[in-house]
């Protein structure tokens, strides 16, 4: 098993879930207002640096990894500029 995770900007997080219900995966987790620094700027959420962002979180199969992974792949080609999408796969030893 395998744990997908997507940080996002907050506007994005609506597009995540849905290519989440698209590729039929229906258990995940969301953690909001998540503030810091990457490689579009910083967001902390205040007037000086605006904006927060959304991680996104599912553990998944080998073979729904793989093809949620691509479906991110592709809407992170299909972002503006200014916007940001990392995903990130972690492997899952044992789960409850």
């Amino acid at each position: 098993m395998k744990m997908v995770m997507v940080i996002c900007p907050e506007n994005r997080t609506e597009t995540i879930r849905g290519l989440v219900a698209q590729h039929d995966v229906r258990a995940y987790s969301e953690l909001h207002e998540i503030t810091g620094a990457g490689e579009k700027g910083i967001k902390h959420g205040d007037r000086i640096w605006p904006g927060k962002s959304v991680i996104v979180f599912t553990v998944v199969s080998e073979g729904k990894k793989a093809e949620l992974f691509a479906a991110l792949k592709a809407c992170r080609r299909s972002l503006e500029p200014e916007d940001s999408l990392h995903a990130f796969v972690v492997p899952v030893e044992e789960a409850l």
